[in-house]
C-alpha cells in the first residue's frame, strides 16, 4: 500500500550542487559569482520552457529540478535523466563542475500562509541530498527509487540501456549517468557514414556542449596529473570522472571523442 501511494503521489527530482562554490565566493568577485549562478539558472530555465512539467528551486549552490505533477510515469523518468545529462554537459561546457542525484518519492512544494515563502520538503529530497553528498566525482547518479518503477514497468530495460552506454550499473544498484549521449550518437553516425562534424558543431548546441564539457573534464584531470596531484579531494573528482568515462566509452570511442574535442 505504501509503495502504491508513492507511485501515485511521488515526484521525480534532480538535486544538483555547483562544486567548489565556497571557494568561488571567497576568491572571486561578486560579478563572477553572479555570472556562474546566472549561467546555471539559465540552463534550468531553458528546460523548464521546453518541458512544461518540471520546475526549478534554487538556493545558494543548490538547484532542485522537480516534477510539478504528482505520480510515476515512464515519461517523467525518461525526461528527468535525459534533461539532467544535458544540463550537466551544458554546465561543464561553461567550466562549471556539478554533482547531482535523481530520486523519486514524496516531495512537497508549497507557500506559507503569508504567501511570501516557498516551503519544500520530503523523502525524495533527503535521499537525493544524502546520495549526492556521498559521491566523489563530477556527475549524476540515479537512485533505486528512481529507476526501479521504470524497470518494473519495462522489465530488463535498465541493462539494455547500460549496453547502450546510457549509464553504468554500480554494484550497489546506483546508476552512473552518461552526460555525453550525443557524442555516442555521432560515433554511430560515423560508422554508418552519415556524420558531418562541421554541421554538427554549427547547428547542434547540445553536441557542442558535450564536446566542450568532455574537454573541460579531460583538461582538468590532466592539469592535476601534471601537478603530481593524484589524491586530493578536488583532483580526485576529476580523475574518478575521467576513469568512469573511459570505462563507459571504451578506448576507441574515448580516443575518437578526445581527438574531436581537442580540435
Amino acid at each position: 500500500m505504501e509503495q502504491d501511494l508513492t507511485l501515485t503521489h511521488g515526484r521525480y527530482i534532480l538535486f544538483l550542487d555547483i562544486l567548489g562554490f565556497s571557494q568561488l565566493v571567497q576568491e572571486k568577485s561578486i560579478e563572477d559569482v553572479y555570472d556562474t549562478v546566472n549561467q546555471t539558472i539559465a540552463e534550468f530555465r531553458r528546460w523548464e520552457e521546453l518541458n512544461r512539467d518540471f520546475r526549478t528551486i534554487y538556493f545558494s549552490d543548490t538547484f532542485i529540478f522537480y516534477q510539478e505533477s504528482k505520480g510515476y510515469g515512464d515519461w517523467a523518468f525518461l525526461d528527468v535523466y535525459a534533461i539532467g545529462g544535458m544540463i550537466l554537459s551544458a554546465l561543464l561546457a561553461k567550466g562549471i563542475a556539478a554533482r547531482g542525484a535523481i530520486s523519486f518519492g514524496d516531495f512537497e512544494v508549497r507557500t506559507d500562509e503569508s504567501q511570501r515563502h516557498q516551503l519544500y520538503f520530503g523523502n525524495a529530497l533527503i535521499e537525493a541530498y544524502r546520495a549526492e553528498q556521498r559521491e566523489n566525482w563530477i556527475g549524476i547518479t540515479i537512485l533505486k527509487s528512481a529507476w526501479e518503477p521504470f524497470e518494473k514497468s519495462k522489465g530488463g530495460i535498465v541493462h539494455v540501456f547500460e549496453r547502450e552506454k546510457v549509464w553504468i550499473c554500480r554494484s550497489d544498484g546506483v546508476l552512473l549517468l552518461n552526460p555525453f549521449r550525443k557524442l555516442i550518437s555521432a560515433y554511430d553516425s560515423l560508422l554508418a557514414c552519415d556524420f558531418n562534424e562541421d554541421e554538427m558543431r554549427k547547428n547542434d548546441c547540445d553536441f557542442l556542449n558535450e564536446l566542450m564539457g568532455f574537454k573541460f573534464l579531460h583538461d582538468r584531470s590532466e592539469y592535476y596529473l601534471k601537478q603530481g596531484d593524484f589524491s586530493s579531494k578536488v583532483a580526485g573528482k576529476y580523475h574518478s570522472t575521467v576513469a568512469f568515462l573511459k570505462r563507459l566509452l571504451g578506448d576507441r570511442l574515448y580516443e575518437w571523442i578526445y581527438s574531436m574535442a581537442m580540435r
